[in-house]
């Protein structure tokens, strides 16, 4: 498109080109015929100061000429200079101006020069400014063709009449033509600015695409991430457990073979435990729970089980409205409340459980209480971070995920009872970019 509109200007720019061309040579052939009616009339001039005078101006009028042809020739296509600056128009009509009316003063022949600058009066100026400065050409003309005088004779009246017409239908068709060339200028710089506009929207594209991209990897990299916290808690701990039981078992192998086989009976059940946290974890991938459910349910029913299997007292504070969530929220609070109770269950060592989720001013919140033996201090709140246990990633996962969705997570240990742990998480319902990290 861009090399289309290039050359659609470059073959309009060339024709208006020609125009000027031509234009001068009239005013070339218009000086150089008034100049020889004048010597012609008066051949004295050619041996007093009135020819130099003559030259000089004829030259400078016919230069000023050319240098805006010139300069009309080396703009680039497409550009928008027209119309030119108000100043710049009028001192150059004013320079174009000035020299013919003194050749009009004089000698009459040279009253035809005022069309010259009546051409340059349509290519500078804008149609309000035309009209005063066309005004000015024509009355200077009948001025110095004696159209003017007072009292007003029938014969000046008529010459008057008759070049006002002719005056005035060059004005018309000039600025016909002048209202086509500055519809072409208008249409030709709207086109450079779509083109423009298409280039910077693709490159918007492309910038969109690699950060499409970039994301991709980046939420690659935080599931990644993920998993290595939760195998490291699961799977790394079990390992490690199942090694030393193994050396014990080892060790009592021939001392006292009834050990041996606990430790070894001992080791399997924790390997079959292991088996089943790890299936957990690849099923989580997913979050297969949410895709049947929404989250306030699937936590709900995540900790009745946990209540079954450990013998807690879980209290249910569920309101109303708090389903159909946005896909993210829904994720976020499936997760941060999951990691919760399941912290609760392996380390909290509670006996009741208070499971609140509510939505109140734009907001989905979560708390989850216990009344367990509380947090380490140096688990505590610092600043906006939490600091899990080294080699654990519990908190700081969960903290990510809040972050993430632009919301807020505290945690209290000594709750109002005096003992236990306080999550309380804030998410917000309006839709926001996500923090890439």
């Amino acid at each position: 498109m861009q090399a289309e509109i290039e050359q659609s200007d470059g073959r309009f720019k060339r024709s208006l080109v020609l125009i000027n061309l031509g234009w001068l040579v009239v005013s070339l052939l218009t000086l150089t015929f008034s100049a020889v009616e004048t010597f012609r009339n008066r051949p004295q001039y050619l041996h007093d100061w009135h020819g130099p005078v003559i030259f000089l101006l004829m030259l400078l009028v016919l230069g000023l000429f050319s240098r805006a042809v010139l300069l009309g020739w080396r703009r680039k296509p497409g550009a928008r200079h027209w119309p030119p600056p108000v100043l710049f128009s009028l001192g150059y009509w004013l320079i174009m101006y000035i020299p013919i009316t003194f050749l009009a003063s004089i000698d009459n022949n040279f009253i035809w020069a005022y069309f010259i600058t009546l051409g340059m009066t349509f290519s500078l100026f804008v149609p309000r400014i035309m009209i005063v400065m066309s005004t000015i050409i024509f009355f200077s003309y009948a001025w110095f063709s004696g159209f003017l005088g007072w009292p007003l004779t029938s014969d000046q009246a008529g010459n008057l009449l008759g070049n006002g017409i002719s005056f005035l239908s060059l004005a018309i068709v000039c600025i016909t033509i002048q209202h086509l060339i500055s519809e072409r200028f208008e249409r030709s710089h709207l086109l450079q600015q779509i083109a423009q506009t298409n280039q910077e929207l693709e490159a918007a594209h492309l910038q969109l695409a690699e950060n499409a991209v970039q994301e991709q990897e980046l939420a690659v990299l935080r599931e990644r991430t993920r998993l290595a916290r939760e195998m490291h808690d699961t799977l790394g701990h079990a390992l490690v457990l199942v090694s030393v039981k193994l050396e014990a078992a080892q060790r009592l192998r021939e001392r006292d073979p009834q050990r041996c086989e606990q430790e070894l009976e001992s080791t399997k059940e924790i390997v079959r435990n292991s088996m089943q946290e790890l299936r957990a974890s690849i099923a989580n991938l997913r979050s297969p729970a949410l895709e049947r459910e929404p989250a306030c349910r699937a936590l709900s029913r995540y900790a009745r089980e946990m209540a079954l299997r450990t013998g807690l007292r879980v209290s249910y504070d569920l309101h109303p409205e708090i389903e159909g969530l946005p896909e993210p929220v829904e994720e976020t609070l499936w997760k941060v409340g999951q990691e919760a109770l399941t912290n609760i269950e392996k380390h909290a060592r509670a006996r009741n459980v208070l499971l609140h989720i509510s939505r109140q001013h734009g907001q989905i919140f979560l708390r989850i209480e216990d009344d367990g033996v509380g947090m380490p201090p140096g688990l505590c709140q610092q600043g906006d971070d939490y600091q899990s246990p080294e080699g654990h990633y519990g908190l700081n996962g969960m903290l990510e995920r809040v972050k993430n969705m632009r919301g807020q997570l505290a945690i209290h240990s000594q709750n109002t009872s005096g003992t236990g742990t306080t999550i309380e998480m804030n998410l917000p319902l309006v839709e926001a970019p996500l923090l890439t990290v």
